[in-house]
């Protein structure tokens, strides 16, 4: 006998995720990433360009080697 029932299966519970890391990307990288990204159909990717359209450009009196030096000593997380 087949369970009719409307009840949604449960679900479970994922551990909570750490800060996401971040990353530096060029301008070269991001407009190559595009360029793909828009040989691709609009539905599959329309997301993801939304997301990498509002990345933020990084302070130029910081400077990429700064974060580099500060990324050397940390871990990824992965072991």
């Amino acid at each position: 006998m087949a369970n009719n029932s409307k009840e949604k299966p449960t679900q479970q519970q994922q551990p909570p995720q750490p800060n996401p890391r971040t990353f530096l990307i060029s301008s070269v990288q991001l407009t190559e990433i595009m360029r793909y990204l828009m040989s691709r159909p609009y539905a599959e990717v329309v997301k993801l360009m939304n997301m990498l359209s509002t990345l933020n450009q990084l302070d130029p009196s910081i400077g990429a080697d700064f974060v580099k030096q500060q990324a050397s000593g940390a871990s990824d997380g992965k072991k």
